[in-house]
């Protein structure tokens, strides 16, 4: 059910922009599955390596906004983890703004690999042996999931990748940096308004930036991409920071001359080494 956190005209702008699938569902190189969640059943591409199991898994998920995306946006990313690395993985479709507001999209995230990791020998993975990330929107989420995961003990997580993150929905996106060839204000401000009431906007399950320092203690090893071209850059950074102030193991990389959004396109200029900026450090704390 539509929620009311948009009106009409901005909603007619969010189904336009699902209209632009990143690929082909029929050419993904992903295995559709279904698994459980409080919420029904998420869906889900998995890439299974050709090597005996059982496999580290990686839990990817796809940016968009929050109001958009599709897992097979990152099938190429996806496929070169699971072929060249050896990884399973598990990539992961969540429920989508405004229709399901925050945190309708963590709760699924974390729901899939809670339940992947109480039945490890369904899907042939080391369920101490687990990584979750994303891109854009995906980020965000990741880092809420690892997070929770920290503080539920529900399972563990080697590490967690950042890819571009929004880490602030509560600052208005006029106030934010801008170039030429970043978001535009008011996408973002799209974006900001379907996924949260503005007053919740702060909370730090929403808008990570906003986690005390006490509360990031203990987490996982993190990745973190940014880009010199985009509006999110500071606040990702920003976060890799607090990051390590809290003690954690962070490797962060501010991608020179390239936007929001490149590191999913293999076409792109230096997508290829973000990506395996992403796989190597999967490699490095999976296995």
């Amino acid at each position: 059910m539509k929620t009311v956190l948009c009106s009409d005209e901005v909603y007619q702008n969010v189904l336009k922009m699902r209209e632009v699938r990143p690929r082909d569902k029929s050419k993904t190189v992903g295995v559709e599955d279904y698994i459980p969640t409080r919420a029904g059943k998420a869906r889900v591409l998995i890439y299974t390596p050709k090597t005996p199991g059982p496999h580290p898994v990686y839990f990817n998920v796809h940016g968009g906004g929050f109001v958009a995306g599709k897992p097979e946006g990152d099938d190429y990313f996806c496929n070169m983890v699971c072929e060249q690395y050896g990884i399973k993985v598990i990539n992961v479709e969540y429920r989508l703004s405004p229709e399901y507001a925050c945190p309708s999209d963590k709760e699924d995230v974390y729901d899939v690999i809670q339940y992947v990791h109480d039945h490890p020998s369904d899907y042939g993975i080391d369920p101490d042996r687990m990584a979750v990330g994303g891109h854009s929107a995906g980020a965000n989420i990741s880092a809420v999931v690892a997070k929770w995961a920290l503080k539920k003990g529900d399972f563990s997580l080697r590490c967690q990748i950042l890819d571009y993150p929004p880490m602030d929905v509560q600052t208005n996106p006029y106030q934010k940096f801008f170039t030429e060839g970043a978001i535009p204000p008011f996408v973002a401000d799209i974006f900001n308004d379907c996924y949260v009431e503005h007053a919740k906007a702060g909370d730090p399950d929403c808008s990570p930036i906003y986690t005390p320092e006490e509360d990031l203690k203990g987490q996982c090893p993190a990745v973190v991409i940014t880009c010199e071209i985009d509006s999110l850059r500071d606040e990702g950074e920003e976060y890799a920071l607090k990051l390590m102030k809290a003690g954690v193991e962070v490797t962060a990389k501010r991608f020179l001359g390239v936007p929001h959004g490149f590191s999913m396109s293999p076409e792109a200029p230096q997508a290829l080494d973000a990506m395996k900026m992403m796989a190597d450090a999967l490699k490095k704390y999976l296995f």
